[in-house]
């Protein structure tokens, strides 16, 4: 049965698609089973970032209409033979069966490893399936006060619903980041947040144009070394924070 790992935030540009595409990855190349499922139904994306836009036959609204059978949906990415992505409809559903989608999810928790969902922004959906879905959830903020209140309202709204496994993941930081805000440095970040830290990534120019391209950086890039020591440490493992002193 698979570990089900929601990444999440309060508000829409802090690249969870990329954390989410970074830790599956980092997964599948550890030899496990992994299935990303893009969850913001009408904005797909990911599968330019995967390199898989060619391989989509059936979407996640194929399944939740009974077009066809959730592993039917699921393609296996070429580069990381480990790796599969059930894609969102590049259209919006009209309405949305919130029971059929978690039993969609059960169902495919059976044949995988680990399954990371790339949830939509805000406290709707997300929330919801995290909640009921998801074992534990990944908060993706960056060093910018508005994305820190959004992100300590999802840890809030969680905490109050009892779903206490949610850890802050920080992304995009930079000097230049951290100098043009009021954060004076990544502990603000997680105290504003309210979580514990799982990870954090600084400004990678070179892992946003791989994924632009639908490519993986090789494991050896910092980017990459990230994102398997996350997934060590969400398996319990020992695994040092692997970032460059700001």
């Amino acid at each position: 049965m698979a570990k089900i790992i929601s990444i999440t935030s309060g508000k829409g540009g802090v690249g969870k698609s990329t954390v989410a595409v970074g830790l599956a990855a980092a997964y599948a190349r550890r030899g496990k089973k992994a299935l990303i499922i893009e969850m913001d139904l009408g904005l797909r994306g990911l599968d330019l970032m995967l390199g898989m836009e060619n391989q989509i036959v059936y979407d996640l609204g194929d399944v939740l209409a009974d077009r066809c059978k959730p592993q039917d949906a699921v393609a296996i990415s070429e580069q990381l033979p480990a790796l599969s992505y059930l894609a969102a409809p590049s259209r919006p559903v009209a309405q949305l069966d919130f029971e059929k989608l978690l039993h969609c999810i059960g169902l495919l928790k059976r044949q995988y490893d680990i399954i990371v969902l790339d949830m939509p922004a805000g406290l709707g959906l997300s929330m919801a399936v995290s909640q009921r879905a998801a074992d534990l959830a990944l908060i993706v903020a960056t060093p910018d006060p508005v994305c820190i209140r959004d992100g300590a309202k999802v840890a809030s709204m969680m905490e109050e619903e009892g779903f206490r496994q949610y850890r802050v993941f920080i992304n995009r930081v930079s000097r230049t980041a951290i100098k043009k805000s009021s954060i004076h440095d990544l502990d603000d970040v997680i105290d504003g947040v309210g979580a514990p830290l799982i990870g954090v990534l600084t400004e990678d120019i070179d892992l946003q144009n791989a994924q632009s391209k639908g490519r993986f950086l090789p494991e050896s890039e910092r980017s990459s070394m990230v994102f398997a020591a996350v997934s060590r440490r969400l398996d319990g493992e020992y695994a040092p924070l692997i970032i460059t002193r700001l």
